[in-house]
């Protein structure tokens, strides 16, 4: 009897399962929400760093920094050739001499270290100007792609440059990001004015 009975309840079991799975095949599927387009920019980035004001302010104090070296470096090769003048009208060999020579070749050393200081100063500070830049480049590109409703901003790649160099051209082409773009969804202007905009109303800063 037992045996029976657990029979009869998985063949129950079984008939409800299937009569479930007919009815399921039945009902029509759930309706997907409709694809919503998305809307697409493109912006020169390129075209933003040359023409950003702050950009040009900042590259101009390097710049100034840059030939500030240069002098200073130009300066301690003038006292070097002086004191190597001095060191040719003495007797090799003599006390004063000696002063000299130790004199030039610690200057030396020292013009030598600096420059390479000023080298690395210079360059740490162009990268950081230009990981700064492009931070602030990437969060008005945002605004305003948000503020038109725009889902993506690619990267306009500028007219491929002359050269007489096929591999050059190839490497070019191979390097484009978009290859063709209505000029009505160019932001580059828009985020440029506003870049400019904003860094007048902070008085340059």
């Amino acid at each position: 009897m037992k045996k029976s009975h657990i029979a009869m309840v998985i063949a129950l079991g079984l008939l409800g399962g299937m009569m479930m799975w007919k009815d399921s095949l039945g009902q029509p599927a759930p309706a997907s929400a409709p694809a919503v387009p998305a809307r697409v920019a493109v912006c020169d980035v390129q075209e933003i760093y040359a023409n950003y004001d702050r950009a040009k302010d900042l590259l101009t104090k390097l710049n100034d920094d840059r030939q500030a070296a240069q002098a200073e470096n130009e300066k301690r090769g003038k006292a070097a050739d002086a004191l190597q003048a001095e060191l040719t009208a003495l007797k090799p060999g003599s006390p004063e001499y000696e002063n000299r020579l130790n004199q030039m070749e610690r200057m030396t050393i020292d013009r030598k270290v600096e420059l390479q200081y000023q080298e690395a100063l210079m360059l740490r500070k162009h990268r950081q100007m230009t990981a700064q830049l492009y931070s602030e480049i990437l969060a008005m590109i945002g605004t305003a792609a948000r503020e038109q409703g725009i889902n993506l901003v690619l990267y306009r790649d500028r007219d491929l440059l002359e050269t007489d160099e096929t591999m050059e051209l190839l490497a070019q082409i191979r390097n484009r990001k978009v290859l063709y773009c209505d000029s009505s969804l160019d932001i580059t202007q828009t985020v440029l004015a506003r870049l400019n905009e904003a860094y007048r109303a902070s008085g340059g800063k």
